[in-house]
């Protein structure tokens, strides 16, 4: 079991590291790129007034990507990293079918994040976008053009190496500041 605590920009740096040298084969490898979003967000400085109890994270695809959505959660149960600071990170899947469902899920589960599958369209990063805007949710994402169009935060490839992404804009939207350590880091959409 990992718990991420640590908040130096060292660590976040080795972890990226650690990160690049991972198995990067046909896209982001989640057991390696959940660890990086999962630290990303501890250098929040709204962090620990964001909610206590359980880390949850929906991960959200339309009903037609049940089981992609399926598998990408079973890796993830798989992921190191259990914990933020002192919350115990749980993954819920959920089927996307429009804005009051997902409410309706956000509502249930007392959820802390949403997570959209890669290949989910626009029209749905969209949907889930505002939604995540309505109730204050990081919004996450593991391919880069989520980050550009809506999300604030994800990690992406750079050529055969692994990217943070930050969407400022997005960022405040639904209240998240970073720490200008991590801003260096990663790469920044204005």
């Amino acid at each position: 079991m990992l718990t991420i605590v640590m908040r130096s920009p060292r660590n976040l740096a080795l972890m990226v590291w650690l990160l690049s040298s991972a198995a990067w084969a046909a896209g982001v490898d989640v057991k390696a790129a959940m660890p990086v979003l999962l630290k990303v967000l501890t250098y929040d400085t709204n962090f620990d007034s964001r909610g206590a109890g359980d880390f949850v994270v929906l991960v959200v695809s339309d009903p037609g990507e049940a089981g992609a959505r399926g598998q990408l959660v079973n890796e993830l149960k798989d992921v190191s990293v259990t914990k933020v600071k002192n919350r115990t990170v749980k993954y819920v899947s959920v089927d996307f079918k429009d804005e009051a469902s997902l409410q309706a899920e956000i509502d249930k589960n007392k959820a802390s994040a949403l997570l959209a599958i890669p290949g989910t369209p626009s029209s749905a990063i969209k949907a889930m976008w505002e939604v995540a805007q309505d109730n204050q949710l990081y919004a996450l994402a593991l391919e880069a053009s989520m980050v550009e169009q809506f999300f604030p935060v994800g990690v992406s490839l750079a050529g055969d190496k692994p990217q943070i992404v930050i969407n400022e804009k997005s960022s405040k939207a639904v209240g998240v500041r970073f720490e200008t350590s991590v801003l260096r880091l990663a790469r920044v959409i204005q």
